[in-house]
C-alpha cells in the first residue's frame, strides 16, 4: 500500500463492557489437551492480543471462540451470546481472518466479496456499496477484477481481511494474519486492523510475533501449552521480571579502571536499586524514570568520568516470554 491511512486511535469508554467472557475453556485431543481450562475477559473496544509459540493453544482457542469447533468443556459468552447455544448469533456478529487464505481462488476478489455479501442476506446495493468500499480501503480495487488465486500472499491477506468485515462485525478475530508476509504487507495489515479498531471494532489477534504484539496490542495474554501464564499490557508484563527500569550508562575509552569505589558511591543514591559494571559498561536499575538522567549525568560529571551513552534498556517482551516458559520459542 503506498498511501498510508490516518488513523485517530478512539478514546475507549471509562466504563468496562465485556465483550468476551470465557469460562473454564478446554479442548483436548484425545489424551491430549490443547487448551486447559482458561479463563478469561477481553473488553469492548481492546485489540487484545494472545502471545506464544505455535503449540500453545492459541488457534486452538480461536476456533472455539468463531464456533469451529466445540470445547471439551466451559463455554464463553460473546458479545451476550453463549459461544455452545447461540452459535448462530454469535457467527452474525463476529469476522475472522484464518491463518492461511481461504476465499476462493477461481474468482474475482469483487466476487469473493460479493458471495460473503449474500451468505449475510445483505441486499444487492448494499453488497456493491460494502465491498467496493472495502477494495479501495485494502487498496486492491484496481485488482477487483483479477483472480484471487494469482494475488501475492499480502492481496491475499488483505482480501481475507475485507472478506472477514463485509458484515461490518462487532469483533474481529484475526489468527496469526501477517505470518509470511513481506515488511511492507505486515506494515499494511497492522495499519488496517488499527484503523478497524478506532472506529470501534474489538479485534482479537493472535501471533507468535512478539514485536508486533507490543506494538499493535493494547492487552496480551501469554500462552504456552494451552495455559495463559501471563495477563497484561505490554509495560505490564515487562515489569514481571523486572521491578524498576534498567538504564545503561556506556563510558568513554579512557575510563576503563577501577571503578569499585565510585559504583559504591552510586549505588547510594536513593532511586537506585542496583548497579552491575561489565567492562565499560553499568547497567544501573532504577525505581523511577522521573531525573534519573540527568541526576546519573550529573554525578558522573562530578567525578569527571566521562559517559559516551545513557540510555533507557527496558525487557523486550520475548524477555518476558523466555523468562516465563524457561525455553526459546518453538516451531
Amino acid at each position: 500500500m503506498s498511501n498510508k491511512i490516518t488513523i485517530n486511535k478512539k478514546e475507549i469508554n471509562n466504563k468496562e463492557i465485556n465483550n468476551i467472557e470465557i469460562k473454564n475453556l478446554t479442548k483436548k485431543f484425545g489424551n491430549f489437551t490443547a487448551v486447559d481450562k482458561i479463563n478469561l475477559t477481553i473488553k469492548e473496544g481492546e485489540i487484545f492480543g494472545f502471545l506464544g509459540p505455535n503449540g500453545a493453544g492459541k488457534t486452538t482457542t480461536i476456533s472455539m471462540l468463531t464456533t469451529l469447533i466445540r470445547p471439551t468443556s466451559g463455554t464463553a459468552i460473546i458479545a451476550g451470546h453463549d459461544m455452545l447455544t447461540e452459535d448462530v448469533d454469535v457467527r452474525s456478529i463476529i469476522g475472522v481472518v484464518p491463518q492461511s487464505f481461504s476465499l476462493f481462488a477461481e474468482l474475482t476478489a469483487q466476487e469473493n466479496l460479493e458471495y460473503i455479501g449474500k451468505l449475510y442476506g445483505m441486499s444487492t446495493n448494499s453488497i456493491k456499496d460494502r465491498s467496493e468500499y472495502l477494495l479501495k480501503q485494502v487498496a486492491l480495487y484496481e485488482h477487483r477484477d483479477r483472480i484471487a488465486g494469482v494475488f501475492s500472499g499480502g492481496m491475499k491477506q488483505r482480501l481475507s481481511l475485507a472478506a472477514s468485515i463485509m458484515s461490518n462485525p462487532k469483533i474481529l478475530f484475526m489468527d496469526e494474519p501477517t505470518t509470511g508476509l513481506d515488511p511492507q504487507s505486515r506494515i499494511a495489515i497492522r495499519e488496517l486492523t488499527e484503523q478497524l479498531n478506532s472506529e470501534g471494532m474489538t479485534i482479537v489477534y493472535t501471533t507468535h510475533d512478539m514485536e508486533e504484539a507490543d506494538k499493535i496490542c493494547d492487552r496480551i495474554v501469554i500462552m504456552d501449552q494451552g495455559k495463559i501464564i501471563a495477563d497484561g499490557t505490554s509495560d505490564q508484563l515487562k515489569h514481571l521480571i523486572m521491578s524498576g527500569h534498567l538504564i545503561e550508562v556506556r563510558l568513554g575509552l579512557e575510563e576503563k579502571r577501577d571503578m569499585h569505589n565510585v559504583i559504591q558511591e552510586l549505588k547510594k543514591l536513593s532511586f537506585i536499586k542496583s548497579v552491575v559494571y561489565n567492562k565499560d559498561v553499568l547497567n544501573i536499575t532504577v525505581d523511577t524514570k522521573v531525573g534519573t538522567f540527568y541526576s546519573i549525568s550529573d554525578f558522573f560529571h562530578k567525578k569527571n568520568i566521562i559517559i559516551e551513552e545513557i540510555q533507557y534498556k527496558e525487557p523486550s517482551l520475548e524477555d518476558v516470554f523466555v523468562h516465563l516458559t524457561k525455553k526459546e520459542l518453538r516451531d
